[in-house]
Parts: C-alpha cells; structure tokens; sequence
C-alpha cells in the first residue's frame, strides 16, 4: 500500500515539474498566430517543445515581422516578442544574420532556446519536422524573450513550432 502510494505521489510531482503547460503555452501563442491543432507538445522541467498546426500562414497583427536585422534587434530590446522574415532566407540564415548584427545577443538567445530544448525533441518527426522549417527560406524566426522560446511559422507546412529550455 505504501509503496504504491509513493509511485503515484510520485508521478504526480513529475508532472507538476513540467516547464510549461499546453495550454498555458497555446494561449500566449494564440496571441500571434493562428493556432489549431496540436501535432506535438513535450515538456520537462527544464525544456519544452511543441508543434501546431496553423489556420493562417501569416502572424497576427499583433506581432509585427521586422524586414531586417536592426528592426528585429531593436524589438528584442524592447523585450517585446521580436519577428524576423527576409526573403530568400531561413531561420537558420537569419539566425546568422542576428549573430553577426551588433553584440548578437538575439542569435545567441535563438540558439540557446533551440539547444536547450534538445531533450524535449524526443520524436524523430518532431526533429525532422524542426529542422525543416529551421532551413525554410521564407520562414518567420521570433523570439518570445518572456517566455525564452524559439518560435517559427513555417508557412509551406503551416506549422507552428516553438522550443525553449533553461540552463538550470
């Protein structure tokens, strides 16, 4: 009797321990995107991933998409949600491009959520699917600097995808 109820205490505290709640993390997202259907949503302690499906392949007007790098990095700064879309380029390449612009803080924060969030990719597809969209060309890249999370809209796939974790 004990032992059973030290697993389902247990199990409960693992729960609790997630870092984000679905439908905690789709109501904030639901702000600038379009949001559907869930695909995927995986979160621990320390790192979340998810993805959506889409109705809109645009953001919302509440979150402005900032055509180059000193727009995008001037929005970071403001600690606003911050979006980026260049034509012909990916997240990956406007990663770069954030890294390269200025102290490349907005970069570095991208690549951090996007590492950190390793352990919640627990899906071959969601991997797949992620690393699509982070090569592709016309793909929005923002950053939720509240949250701490990668978000990109893939508008081909039209899905949602957005990653985050903690260093500690």
């Amino acid at each position: 009797m004990r032992l059973c109820l030290f697993v389902i205490l247990g199990a409960s505290l693992l729960t609790a321990c997630a870092r984000d709640a679905e439908a905690d993390r789709r109501s904030r997202l639901i702000r600038w995107f379009d949001v559907r259907t869930t695909i995927y949503f995986e979160s621990h302690m320390r790192c979340t991933a998810a993805i959506y499906k889409v109705e809109a392949v645009e953001p919302k007007d509440s979150l402005p998409v900032q055509r180059d790098p000193e727009n995008a990095k001037r929005a970071f700064r403001m600690g606003r949600v911050a979006a980026i879309q260049m034509a012909g380029y990916s997240p990956n390449d406007l990663t770069d491009a954030m890294l390269l612009s200025g102290d490349g803080i907005f970069g570095k924060q991208v690549l951090a959520s996007a590492a950190q969030s390793v352990p919640c990719l627990e899906s071959n597809m969601a991997k797949d699917a992620l690393r699509t969209a982070m090569t592709r060309p016309g793909a929005i890249l923002a950053y939720d600097r509240q949250s701490e999370g990668l978000i990109i809209l893939d508008p081909i796939a039209a899905r949602l995808f957005y990653v985050a974790g903690d260093v500690f």
